[in-house]
């Protein structure tokens, strides 16, 4: 089996995960999440998924059934500041230094890690960012796709991005929508998940919108920016869009106030996407629209009914059973990854 780094997938370090569960009542976070919802409901009784994310024995027995796997951690949602606007900083510097120390202690099943800040503080979270990459060695940053509500091409967020640029790390986005977010303006919550089967790709697709046709990429044309779920609706929607934005460039044209400098679908192929919509139809459409340079091995784990186990195996088969050359496949799996972080993707080489 060739090498797999899966580059999102998530856990809850310990002493986060107290804080946060201190701060439960004040902000409802669980709102943001089904396995959160699930897991609060059964009376936090154990439940597969959870397991794997707040206990790493749990985790090492689930990826030992996988050989030659590792990951790149990363937290999972809501954001923090969605779990306590107020501590947000606090919380992101306790969260990003035990990510730091969990990598480094167990590199045969951690890649490395990404930070995670404190959104609605933007000059703590640019400090963090600096703190993060710098003293902690951290392999990027996860970004939510908005910062409770406010979206990430606003002004005061824009040093975030100088700062990845200057860095050349990734950014993984990561979709943030909760159920009191209404499907339908006559109604107080969504329905049926909605929100999140659905509303989530939706939520990674405007925030790649806003950050496309905003001037971020024009400005910072070498950010690596990692969308989640395969790059979202783009890919399957590319021939929509490209139609759609010649049609209304006028429309564009006067909300910009300036002409892009190329056409709008170029700047959606500088994205990249994971594979974490199990599929080899997905992951052949990811392909055809970024191309296998910007496709990366990303399940989404532990979220599935099986503690990570099916997201991982569905990952892994998608991409063995795509028409796609050996070549295509060694990016997709591991060498993409050795480009973008700057890492190996085996322990002993690391070591």
């Amino acid at each position: 089996m060739e090498q797999r780094v899966d580059v999102f997938c998530h856990i809850l370090p310990k002493r986060y995960e107290e804080e946060r569960w201190k701060r439960a009542e004040k902000t409802h976070f669980v709102d943001h999440s089904p396995s959160h919802l699930k897991y609060v409901r059964g009376g936090k009784a154990p439940i597969a998924n959870y397991q794997v994310l707040i206990d790493l024995d749990t985790r090492f027995r689930m990826m030992e059934e996988f050989g030659g796997y590792r990951q790149v951690l990363s937290v999972a949602g809501p954001p923090v500041e969605a779990i306590d606007p107020d501590d947000g900083e606090y919380l992101a510097k306790i969260l990003n230094d035990e990510l730091a120390e969990v990598s480094r202690k167990y590199p045969d099943q951690f890649a490395g890690a990404v930070c995670s800040l404190p959104m609605n503080k933007p000059d703590a979270a640019a400090r963090e960012l600096e703190r993060s990459l710098k003293d902690l060695k951290l392999a990027g940053v996860q970004l939510f796709s908005n910062v409770l509500g406010q979206p990430l091409d606003r002004p005061e967020f824009r040093p975030i991005f100088e700062i990845m640029s200057k860095y050349d790390l990734p950014i993984l986005l990561h979709p943030a929508r909760s159920r009191r977010h209404p499907d339908y303006l006559a109604e107080d919550h969504s329905r049926f998940l909605v929100w999140q089967v659905f509303g989530w790709p939706y939520e990674s697709t405007a925030a790649m919108t806003r950050i496309a046709l905003s001037g971020i990429l024009d400005e910072y044309p070498n950010l690596k920016i990692i969308v989640h779920h395969t790059g979202a609706m783009v890919p399957f929607f590319a021939g929509r869009i490209e139609a759609m934005y010649r049609m209304f460039d006028p429309l564009l044209l006067d909300e910009r106030g300036t002409p892009l400098k190329k056409p709008a679908l170029e700047y959606f192929r500088m994205f990249y996407g994971d594979t974490s919509t199990f599929t080899a139809a997905s992951i052949e459409c990811a392909c055809d629209f970024f191309g296998a340079d910007h496709v990366l091995f990303g399940t989404d784990a532990p979220f599935d009914a099986e503690g990570g186990r099916a997201s991982i195996r569905e990952s892994t088969r998608a991409i063995e059973q795509a028409r796609l050359d050996a070549e295509d496949k060694g990016k997709i799996f591991n060498k993409n990854f050795e480009r973008l972080f700057r890492l190996s993707a085996t322990a002993a080489a690391r070591a």
